[in-house]
């Protein structure tokens, strides 16, 4: 066999071996059974098809993937609080579904899956679904949301990507929308103006073409920009069907409840998103401020909690867990991580049975290694909300307390009680949600016959 069959087989075997994901020179030398000249040699002939990641001995190899329409390079760059731009660093697609993260100045890092940041950026819930189904034919991507890969997700951040939640942006073309965007005058609308306005926002969102970002969440949501007292607002409004139809105010009685729920978190001195309620066309509207946006153009380092329990602990089991595995690690304060201890209790006694972990977010510092707690936000008595068009009856059984959080417990407690008290006596509420309030009040009450917890 000659020297350059050889070669050439050698050449064959190590494509092969890359196509099944990046490699370091010992393992391609074991592979190949080459010595380490050998190997580089074969590099050097293979240099428009292999790219090299990292440095010195964590040196590895790969075959790059292209993603159509926008290649194997995807610069990330992030907005700071004042709007301005900078990269972050590049992250190139490789074959066999793995990613290389290079961070600008620092070491980079390979992922076996989309990196959790930019996961995190993925559209989601109803405007999500609004935003593939209007998007799709024009970007080339499944309109079904559920129904994307993650090579659909970096073609969606590519192309349109530059209003996603937090503050990062994606690949040239929507960091060119944003700064286009960033150049024009702002299209506010006028605070006084909402009751007019928002209806036919809502029509919009309706009709699957909602305007704004593409925010998670399941209930119907548009996202707008508010002019009030001089000062520019990026807002979300959920909104409610008609409430001349029953799901409809029920819808109606469970935003109110969140607003008066967030409402509560604040006053015991915990963060929560400022809200105002709307009434317009038979509908009810929570309209809350955003906690990722400063002014018209500032944003800050957004993550939910899914993300980040996904890619330094992998659990998602619930809250009270997550908060001991982020305080244990550094990642958290022991402050943050008993105020969202205390926001699972307190959920539970309010019937939040919604508690994923998509509705907790966290700000991340620069370089990602901890983290704040966010505003809390989407905090109604979801255990009452209506399935479809029927409106079920549910039985309020909240938990005792639970190991974890059992400091939090009585504190809690004593605001759950102010919270169904407030929201049995609330008028906007109907009468019908009103008597079921007045009867959780008792059944919260009622916890504290027999033995007491003494912490």
């Amino acid at each position: 066999m000659t020297m350059n069959l050889i070669k050439e087989q050698h050449k064959s075997r190590l494509l092969a071996l890359l196509a099944s994901g990046a490699k370091t020179s010992p393992q391609l030398q074991q592979a190949l059974a080459v010595s380490q000249p050998t190997v580089y040699r074969l590099l050097g002939s293979l240099s428009r098809q292999v790219v090299t990641l990292g440095r010195a001995r964590a040196t590895r190899y790969a075959i790059s993937r292209n993603v159509r329409g926008v290649g194997s390079v995807f610069p990330i760059y992030k907005v700071t609080e004042t709007g301005d731009v900078c990269q972050l660093g590049r992250l190139t697609t490789l074959q066999s579904g793995q990613y290389w993260w290079e961070p600008n100045g620092q070491t980079g890092e390979l992922f076996d899956h989309l990196p959790w940041f930019v996961q995190d950026m993925r559209p989601e819930g109803f405007m999500g679904r609004a935003f593939a189904y209007s998007r799709s034919a024009e970007l080339g991507i499944p309109e079904r949301l559920k129904s994307w890969n993650d090579d659909h997700v970096l073609i969606a951040l590519a192309h349109r990507g530059e209003d996603c939640m937090g503050n990062l942006i994606v690949g040239e073309e929507s960091l060119e929308r944003y700064l286009q965007g960033a150049r024009q005058t702002a299209e506010a609308i006028n605070s006084s103006e909402r009751v007019e306005t928002y209806p036919d926002l809502v029509r919009e969102a309706m009709a699957g073409d909602p305007p704004g970002s593409s925010a998670g969440g399941e209930q119907p949501k548009f996202a707008a920009l508010v002019m009030e007292n001089e000062e520019l607002r990026h807002v979300l409004v959920k909104f409610s069907p008609s409430t001349r139809f029953a799901n409809g105010r029920r819808w109606a009685d469970l935003l109110i409840c969140e607003q008066i729920a967030l409402q509560i978190i604040e006053e015991r001195g915990i963060g929560a998103v400022s809200s105002e309620l709307i009434e317009s066309n038979d509908r009810v509207m929570l309209e809350v401020t955003r906690f990722d946006r400063c002014g018209q153009l500032g944003r800050l380092p957004m993550l939910s909690l899914e993300a980040v329990d996904n890619e330094y602990c992998g659990e998602l089991d619930n809250w009270i867990a997550a908060a001991a595995r982020l305080e244990s690690s550094g990642r958290l304060s022991t402050d943050d991580a008993n105020k969202l201890r205390w926001l699972a209790v307190f959920g539970n006694l309010i019937a939040n049975t919604d508690q994923h972990f998509g509705n907790i977010s966290l700000l991340m510092d620069d370089g990602g290694r901890s983290f704040t707690l966010a505003p809390a936000y989407d905090v109604p008595p979801m255990l009452y909300r209506p399935q479809e068009n029927e409106i079920p009856e549910r039985t309020f059984s909240p938990k005792l307390p639970q190991t974890g959080a059992l400091e939090q417990w009585h504190d809690a407690h004593q605001w759950a009680v102010r919270f169904w008290r407030a929201a049995a006596e609330d008028k906007r509420i109907s009468k019908e949600f009103r008597s079921i309030c007045d009867q959780n009040l008792k059944t919260v009450q009622g916890l504290l016959n027999g033995p007491q917890l003494l912490v």
